[in-house]
């Protein structure tokens, strides 16, 4: 696709960990780093550009200025203020809104046919904040969502499983945050329905679901409360996203949309469901299957990030 050419907004933890797993994974041909502290930029690019020689072929671009992302297939958004100990993800809503409305201004400028994925947290809320202060197609932004944490709990499970983790099949939808839930209903161990694997702990499937809960959930608040930030994880999973893009993959991911209008939900609210991702950002949005309990928990989830959302002051 295009030019294989990547740009990274942000050079702080996650967007040089970005960097890094996309060199790592040679996933494109040209890396842009951007951000407002050259030096920061260039020590972050320069410590990446040593291990192209024992990998494959790629140019790491340090930059300030927005044209270097000219030409850019895909665009990940990292910037805005990081997450503290104990804060929630949408405690950083009001520190972050106004980055992202200037940021799309800037990139609308510079590459306004690149398919754009934020990261920035809180992802849902900024997602929104970008679809709605753009002019490219809806279809090319989207956010990391719960990527992250549906790998988190196939984790978890597969571990307590006793079976290969990629063998467990199971969404983690809604806010990428605190009304996230997991959808039980749905939940396959290959071909195989969860409530109907054999089960080699000796713990109960009950017993098995709230334990993986209650580790997706707090997944990351333990992490931050040990190293101060995540990024390996977060990197791994956007690059995941970037190479459904620049190959045309068609892959299905739980990523931030604005929702299909068969789940009810209104179509105001952005939150994570399963989507196909391709060479023109997302490609299909898909209905998952809920019960009774499910869909009322994203309807939930929608509520709560539109409050949010209607509640920003942007006049600031």
């Amino acid at each position: 696709m295009g030019n294989n050419k990547v740009s990274i907004i942000g050079a702080g933890n996650v967007g040089s960990a970005i960097a890094n797993a996309l060199t790592l994974l040679n996933i494109g041909r040209h890396i842009v780093l951007f951000g407002i502290d050259m030096p920061k930029q260039e020590g972050e690019a320069w410590d990446i550009q040593d291990c192209v020689p024992l990998l494959s072929e790629m140019e790491i671009t340090p930059s300030c200025d927005y044209e270097d992302l000219k030409d850019s297939d895909v665009i990940v958004v990292t910037v805005g203020v990081r997450q503290k100990e104990d804060e929630s993800r949408l405690h950083l809503l009001g520190r972050n809104a106004g980055i992202i409305k200037s940021v799309m201004k800037d990139i609308d400028k510079a590459a306004h046919n690149a398919v754009v994925i934020i990261v920035s947290n809180p992802v849902d809320i900024l997602t929104r904040i970008a679809i709605e202060n753009t002019t490219r197609d809806e279809n090319k932004i989207f956010g990391s969502g719960t990527l992250l944490d549906t790998s988190r709990l196939r984790y978890q499970l597969g571990k307590l499983l006793n079976v290969n983790k990629r063998n467990v099949h199971v969404h983690v939808v809604g806010e990428h945050g605190d009304s996230e839930f997991i959808v039980w209903s749905n939940a396959y161990v290959s071909s195989i329905r969860l409530d109907e694997y054999p089960l080699s702990s000796v713990l109960t499937l009950d017993e098995i679901k709230k334990k993986t809960s209650d580790e997706v959930r707090n997944r990351a608040y333990n992490i931050i409360s040990r190293k101060g930030y995540t990024n390996f994880g977060i990197a791994v999973a956007v690059s995941e996203l970037v190479n459904a893009v620049l190959r045309d993959e068609k892959k299905i991911y739980n990523v931030s949309v604005r929702a299909n209008k068969d789940y009810g939900i209104g179509e105001d609210a952005v939150l994570s469901l399963p989507c196909v991702i391709g060479k023109n950002g997302v490609e299909k949005k898909l209905l998952l299957s809920l019960n009774d309990e499910e869909q009322n928990l994203l309807k939930m989830s929608a509520k709560r990030l539109n409050e949010v959302y209607l509640g920003i002051d942007f006049s600031k």
